[in-house]
């Protein structure tokens, strides 16, 4: 029996076309967050670039003819499997984190730092062509079908593409990378386009098919576990991916997402930026005084505080696996019982609690690559005052530049002060010549709270 002759065989070719293509967009935004970031801009660049493809892959597919230019004959089936080989083999470096490493690292060492330029070569050479040759895939086969059932064969296959698209959505994400990994889950997507091979192939192409296999080999190699290893990376979920690194002196290092976000030596020793932001806020925290509430957004290695077994501390951050690394490979112990995880994203957990600090940390900003939008905005500098109590102190750390030399900076300063009077700017880098030279440091805010604090007035002639 041929397959193509089957309807439930073209319905599975529709469904699978549909989940690769919206996978492949969602894993590309994902494996591009280390070296890109996170912002909107750039996933908007990602979208067109998978969007605008797969609509002229409708158009040019429909306009699909047997007989090409040279005058020679070409089958529907040859089109589909030719079509489905080469964007298997741009999309094999378009989703694996271990060639995305040397490409991006490459424009850099070129000269071109800016992220949206960068996002959008990424686009223009990985992502265009096999999205557009993928997006043939409803017209093309559409051919196999009754033109007297035209217009409900296509709402049939427009059903069910969209559903595989739905599917790509939610099980890629709330499913796979939460239980394999995104790298586990860029072969998923090569066994489904060896799937499509196996379904529309035939004894006259084996050779599609033994390249596809190489294909998916590959792409085991490229994304298995043990390159991660190599690599090391110790978690790849959907929201991150954590690095562990040793330095000279054997100090393990906690990378999320291209950023340095803790360390923790034999000794007890972290990044000058927690230990600043330790002697500021829990340090001068009188010895007989009662426990103290704090809140640290964005958990990190849970560093902060952690040698302190008085004060009741709950870290919020939205990655659930952050605990467990680094409990694992950081602190190298279980947090003490005076320490509270809540896997939340941080307005979520302040919408639901009426709880108020004594002392609260904003370190969720992981360099000038991924910055949360909506914890920079004046609406959520409110909501956190709002969960201070009298006499409260707000250290927040961000990587700005010292002076002021990009929007985001001057921006951020803006909207940090309107929220909060008199808040206080430092640095930590250390020789005042080589700071101003730098173009972004780690810049320390810190605010101490009180209920009815007059404004004060202008001094004039």
């Amino acid at each position: 029996m041929k397959k193509l002759d089957n309807t439930l065989f073209i319905f599975i070719v529709i469904a699978l076309e549909g989940y690769i293509i919206l996978s492949s967009e969602l894993l590309a935004m994902r494996q591009m967050i280390p070296f890109i970031g996170s912002g909107t801009d750039i996933f908007a660049i990602v979208i067109a670039a998978v969007l605008m493809p797969v609509a002229f892959g409708y158009y040019s597919g429909g306009r699909f003819n047997i007989k090409n230019r040279s005058g020679n004959y070409r089958t529907i089936r040859k089109k589909l499997l030719l079509n489905i080989i080469i964007a298997a083999a741009f999309l094999l470096p378009a989703l694996s984190y271990f060639i995305l490493m040397f490409f991006f690292f490459g424009l850099r060492e070129l000269g071109i730092n800016n992220n949206i330029v960068q996002t959008t070569i990424y686009c223009l050479i990985f992502l265009v062509t096999p999205m557009y040759l993928l997006g043939q895939t409803i017209p093309l086969v559409s051919n196999y079908f009754s033109k007297e059932k035209l217009s409900r064969n296509t709402g049939r296959m427009l059903f069910i593409s969209t559903m595989g698209s739905f599917a790509g959505s939610i099980v890629t994400t709330l499913v796979l990378m939460s239980l394999i990994g995104v790298n586990n889950s860029v072969i998923v997507i090569f066994a489904m386009l060896f799937i499509l091979i196996i379904i529309l192939g035939s004894k006259r192409t084996r050779n599609i098919t033994v390249t596809m296999i190489m294909i998916l080999i590959f792409s085991i190699i490229l994304n298995s576990n043990t390159a991660m290893e190599i690599l090391n990376i110790v978690k790849n979920n959907k929201y991150s991916t954590m690095i562990i690194m040793h330095d000279d002196e054997g100090t393990p290092h906690l990378q999320i997402n291209g950023n340095d976000s803790s360390k923790y030596s034999k000794t007890g020793e972290k990044h000058r930026y927690i230990e600043f932001a330790e002697r500021v806020a829990i340090d001068s925290i009188p010895k007989n005084a009662e426990p103290k509430n704090i809140l640290i957004i964005g958990a990190g290695g849970f560093t902060f505080g952690h040698n302190d077994e008085k004060n009741n501390y709950i870290y919020i951050d939205i990655d659930k696996d952050l605990k467990e690394i680094s409990e694992k490979y950081l602190l190298k112990e279980k947090l003490k019982d005076n320490k509270t995880f809540y896997p939340l994203p941080a307005r979520a957990y302040l919408t639901k609690t009426d709880m108020k600090f004594d002392v609260i940390l904003l370190d969720a900003y992981l360099g000038g690559l991924s910055i949360p939008e909506h914890l920079v905005t004046q609406e959520f500098f409110t909501e956190i005052k709002d969960h201070m109590n009298d006499k409260a102190v707000l250290v927040a750390n961000f990587i700005t530049s010292p002076t002021f030399r990009n929007k985001f900076s001057k921006n951020t300063d803006n909207t940090l002060r309107s929220v909060f009077p008199y808040i206080s700017r430092h640095f930590i880098n250390g020789d005042i010549d080589v700071l101003l030279k730098m173009k972004s440091v780690n810049s320390i805010y810190i605010y101490k709270h009180f209920e009815n604090i007059n404004n004060g007035s202008i001094f004039n002639d």
